[in-house]
């Protein structure tokens, strides 16, 4: 069995919450075609860069899961014409890839860069233009 890491999109209109519900039938079908999913993170409600058709935000989901190789065809077969599905990708995972994303951040780290942000740009040390 290989691991994957498998993203969805979701439509915010055709969901309750964050989607919950939905994510426990994905998690249902994964185990029903061999699957083990061995991580379930739902990384909120988020704004696209561009629109998919009228649709300003979706709701995301990464799946990490250990699947055979025939089931990811099967997966992308069940939810490519789901209409509560605007995206889905499956990625080969590798194990630590992702460390930086999911790890609690340091609140001194956090306040540091928040902080510090505005100082090191003031407007009297700008180089004037056309004077």
């Amino acid at each position: 069995m290989t691991k994957y890491e498998a993203v969805f999109i979701l439509d915010p209109r055709k969901i309750e919450g964050n989607g919950e519900v939905f994510s426990q039938g994905v998690e249902t079908f994964l185990k029903e075609i061999g699957g083990n999913v061995t991580r379930v993170k739902c990384l909120e409600r988020r704004a696209f860069a561009r629109p998919i058709g009228k649709i300003k935000a979706g709701v995301y989901w990464d799946y990490v899961l250990e699947l055979p190789e025939s089931a990811v065809a099967q997966i992308h077969e069940k939810y490519s014409l789901n209409a509560t599905v605007l995206r889905m990708a499956t990625f080969l995972y590798t194990d630590g890839q992702d460390d930086d994303v999911f790890k609690p951040r340091d609140e001194h780290d956090r306040l540091f860069r928040e902080e510090g942000f505005q100082d090191s740009y003031d407007r009297d040390e700008r180089p004037s233009r056309g004077r």
